[in-house]
């Protein structure tokens, strides 16, 4: 029990609108002891953020977040300053941010960092191209 309190103290938002990157970051950060709230778009982000019973203390963005994922680091700035928020432009920057994340966790990740990044990259090689009329 006293290790289901010590996750729900290090609930972590991940705001990344791609499924294939979100995913297995969240599953790798699930893995290192965190709760993971996740959000699809910077308003979803932004619920959560004010839902204070969700204990959110750190946010992982991507910049293209649909709403403006740079917004949401200005936004937490302003409303939420206990917040710490990381912002990634790549999978592999999304990579980084959770791996060191990780580090400070209470479990054990899955797999090493490169093995995420190289399943993220997989995954995401296999999508299919929008139909161009």
């Amino acid at each position: 029990m006293p290790n289901q309190a010590r996750t729900l103290d290090r609930t972590i938002l991940l705001a990344e609108g791609d499924v294939l990157l979100r995913a297995p970051l969240a599953e790798y950060l699930r893995d290192c002891g965190f709760k993971v709230i996740e959000a699809t778009s910077v308003e979803e982000a932004k619920q959560a953020l004010v839902d204070r019973a969700l204990a959110v203390s750190s946010v992982v963005a991507s910049v293209q977040l649909a709403g403006d994922g740079f917004g949401i680091s200005k936004w937490a700035k302003v409303h939420r300053p206990d917040v710490n928020v990381a912002i990634s432009g790549t999978p592999r920057r999304a990579v980084e941010i959770v791996s060191h994340l990780c580090r400070s966790g209470d479990g054990a990740p899955s797999m090493a960092p490169q093995h995420l990044l190289r399943r993220v990259q997989q995954m995401q090689s296999t999508r299919k191209p929008p139909n161009v009329a």
